[in-house]
Formats: C-alpha cells, sequence, structure tokens
C-alpha cells in the first residue's frame, strides 16, 4: 500500500495506472470528506459498512451495505464517510480500463447503467478475495502493469457477471442515460453533435444534456469527444495504421485538426503518444 498522503489526489499521476486504497487505513479528513470529481475511474468495494451508511453520488443518496461495490465514473461527484467502513479502493487508469473492456465488453464498465451498486453473493466474494490477494501482491512488489492489468480483468469480468442479473441492479438506474451511451458507442465516429442524440430521442439539446449529466457527470459532448481519444489512442498502439490514415477513418478531414484535437485533450501531439 502507498502513503496515505498519496489518496487526497483527484488525479491519477502519470506513471499510475492502477492504485489500491484500503478504507480503513485513509482516516480522517481524506478526499471523501468534501464533493470530489475524478478525472479516473473507482471501483469501492465495501466489505465493512459500520457508522454512517449514507454514501452520495451526483448529489444522489445512497445506503451502503456490506460486500457491495460500485464503479465511480470519470466525472462523477462522490462524498463518503469512511468512519467504520473497511474495504478497497481500485483507482484506474482511462486506458487500463477500455483495454480491458475491449476483451470485456461489460455493458456495466461501459456505463451503459449509471451509479449501479452491485451487491455480490457468497461465491463472488470469495473469488473477489483470492483475485485480490494476487493483486495486491503484484501491486506491492514487482507492479508491472500487464500482470496488473491482466488480474484486475479478472477481478472486472466476475463483477460484470453480476450486471447481468437484474436482481442485482439498483433500481436507480437510468435507462435513458443506459440507452444514449449505446447510442454513443454505436455512432460517435461519425455522429459527433449533440443533435443527432437529442433527435435520437426527441429531445432538445439542452435536455439530454442535463439527463446525461445527471446520470453521469459529462455532456454528450464530452462522451464523444472522450470515445475519440480512446479509440485514437487503441489504433495508435496497434501500429497497424500511419496517423494520417488513423485520422481519415476516424472521420478527421485534415491532419492537422486531428492533430489539433487529440492534442487538446491529452497534451501530446499524436507523433509524441506513438513515439513514448
Amino acid at each position: 500500500m502507498i502513503d496515505n498522503k498519496d489518496i487526497f489526489l483527484n488525479k491519477l499521476g502519470d506513471n499510475k495506472f492502477i492504485e489500491i486504497f484500503r478504507l480503513e487505513e485513509m482516516g480522517e479528513d481524506t478526499v471523501f470528506d468534501n464533493y470530489q470529481r475524478y478525472d479516473f475511474y473507482q471501483l469501492l468495494w465495501f466489505t465493512k459498512t459500520d457508522g454512517n451508511k449514507t454514501y452520495f453520488l451526483d448529489f444522489e443518496e445512497y445506503v451502503l451495505e456490506e460486500n457491495q461495490v460500485v464503479l465511480i465514473f470519470p466525472g462523477q461527484i462522490d462524498r463518503l464517510d469512511v468512519d467504520g467502513k473497511e474495504g478497497f479502493l481500485y483507482a484506474i487508469h482511462n486506458d487500463v480500463l477500455f483495454n480491458i473492456n475491449q476483451h470485456l465488453k461489460s455493458d456495466y464498465l461501459n456505463g451503459y447503467t449509471a451509479s449501479t451498486f452491485l451487491k455480490l453473493d457468497n461465491n463472488t466474494v470469495d473469488m473477489l478475495k483470492r483475485l485480490n490477494e494476487l493483486v495486491l501482491e503484484e501491486y506491492n512488489g514487482n507492479n508491472r502493469l500487464v500482470l496488473m492489468e491482466s488480474y484486475m480483468e479478472a477481478f472486472l469480468f466476475h463483477i460484470s457477471a453480476l450486471f447481468v442479473n437484474t436482481d442485482a441492479v439498483d433500481n436507480k438506474s437510468d435507462s435513458l442515460v443506459a440507452e444514449l451511451m449505446k447510442q454513443i458507442d454505436r455512432n460517435f465516429i461519425t455522429e459527433r453533435e449533440t443533435d443527432f442524440y437529442a433527435d435520437h430521442f426527441g429531445m432538445t439539446n439542452r435536455t439530454i444534456n442535463e439527463a446525461c449529466k445527471r446520470g453521469t457527470g459529462k455532456t454528450v459532448k464530452q462522451h464523444i469527444q472522450e470515445k475519440l481519444i480512446l479509440e485514437i489512442k487503441k489504433e495508435i498502439r496497434l501500429r497497424k495504421k500511419s496517423l494520417k490514415e488513423i485520422a481519415f477513418d476516424l472521420g478527421f478531414s485534415e491532419p492537422a485538426y486531428f492533430t489539433r484535437f487529440f492534442k487538446l485533450h491529452t497534451g501530446l501531439t499524436p507523433t509524441e503518444f506513438r513515439d513514448n
């Protein structure tokens, strides 16, 4: 485990792809004491929930239970009293979770249903405990990304499997947001304007953005841009296409615009990202 002083960040460092914290070691005055917005994924696994069981996520109030997990998406806002809580917080870099879900193709990891709390059954708890031992051993040892990502993929596989069971899904799930996220996934390369998605649902741009922000903390446009950036990164890493081919296939009419767009959202040009 890393020093508690590192907990108070709401951004992962450049080289921190997966970070792990024990809730019972976080102490007082943690980042959870006030509403915080994060730019990475967080998986919370509560193994003990004594004390104040109220958890605020995007200003909605939830009651925590033992052996319950919830995935917090980038841009969401939460607040939690960690006193009396035990369990784990896994902070996962956006690129790592994206890579994992390229294999799992999970609606849960895609965020098709917002703010979903999953209750773990006994078999899943036993499996997660065994996997968690492997994760912690590697994390506190060599901390090799390939192994950490592999272990975390297995971990998230068992959690995502629960999502298929409708009994495990919290009734506050927003079906509109779920369908909107599916539409963005299917169309973000060719349809990059909010108008398209608003028209699909028979809503105004303002109304659909309000619904999207309530459910995910982000606008439709922000989701589209994030999907594009992740897709660009994936294509660059595969090294099967030139940068010009990637730009063209993803609908950028000018290489210069493709470069400006990528640098605006990552701080690097596509060439710099490829070389790094």
